[in-house]
Order: C-alpha cells, then sequence, then structure tokens
C-alpha cells in the first residue's frame, strides 16, 4: 500500500509540474505574440508610446510565471512526502528555496510595475531630484505624508 501511494504521488507531481510547464508555454506564446503585436502594430514607433504597452504585456506575463512558480512548489512538497533520504530532501528543500525565492522577488517586480502603470509610482526612468517634492515652492505641506 506504501508503494502504491509513493508510486501515485510521484504521478501527482508530474502531472502538477507539467501543468505548469503548460502554463509557462501558453504564457510565453502570448507575451511573444502580444510584443510582436505591439513592436509592429499602430504605426507608434516612439519609445513612450510603446512603454506602457510593453510594461502591460510584462505584468501579464509576470502573473503567469508567478502562477507556475506556484506549481512547481507544489510539484516540490509532494516530492518531499515521497523522498526517502535525507539528501534527496535536502536537494528539494534547496529547490523549493530557490523557486520561493524568485516568486518573491517576482512578485515584488509585478507590484512595483503595476504601481508605475497605475500612476502610484514614479516611472523607473526617472532621477531622484525629478522624484523629490518640491518644498520650496509651498513649504513643508507639500510633502506626501507616509502612513504606516
Amino acid at each position: 500500500m506504501e508503494s502504491l501511494l509513493k508510486i501515485l504521488t510521484g504521478y501527482f507531481a508530474a502531472g502538477v509540474e507539467g501543468v505548469a510547464g503548460i502554463i509557462i508555454a501558453f504564457a510565453a506564446l502570448q507575451a511573444a505574440l502580444q510584443a510582436l503585436l505591439v513592436f509592429v502594430g499602430k504605426g507608434q514607433w516612439s519609445k513612450n508610446a510603446q512603454e506602457p504597452q510593453i510594461e502591460a504585456v510584462r505584468l501579464k506575463l509576470g502573473r503567469w510565471l508567478a502562477l507556475a512558480l506556484e506549481f512547481e512548489l507544489g510539484a516540490d512538497i509532494l516530492r518531499t512526502a515521497i523522498a526517502p533520504t535525507w539528501s534527496e530532501i535536502g536537494q528539494l528543500a534547496a529547490i523549493a528555496a530557490i523557486r520561493t525565492l524568485l516568486n518573491y522577488f517576482l512578485q515584488q517586480e509585478i507590484d512595483r510595475a503595476a504601481h508605475r502603470q497605475s500612476g502610484l509610482l514614479p516611472q523607473a526612468d526617472t532621477s531622484p531630484a525629478e522624484q523629490a517634492p518640491d518644498v520650496t515652492k509651498g513649504g513643508i505641506a507639500n510633502v506626501p505624508r507616509i502612513h504606516l
């Protein structure tokens, strides 16, 4: 009975990993097609006209990749249930930690890009001097307050 559960868990892990692969493949295809449309579409060849569209493609691709990483992490968790040795458990733990860190930093980038896109954060290509409030006009009242 135990060996049957190990075999089934291995198949489930492979299936979950397969779902992640499908998500990545379709997301990459979708992003490539959208990027191509941005590149050749609408006669907008200026950098400023294309940047919001490119950022939208990056955001969508990033969200799909984050979802795929979650599936990969799920497959890793399933594999830890059937890993027979501490060495294999250690390898799976290292892989899971790397995937978790990748997902964390990817989510941070998605959040920053979403805030930039909605106008809540300054654009990445503006200098710190341009981002800072002008306190010479109106004094300290013009400095935005940060509430925690």
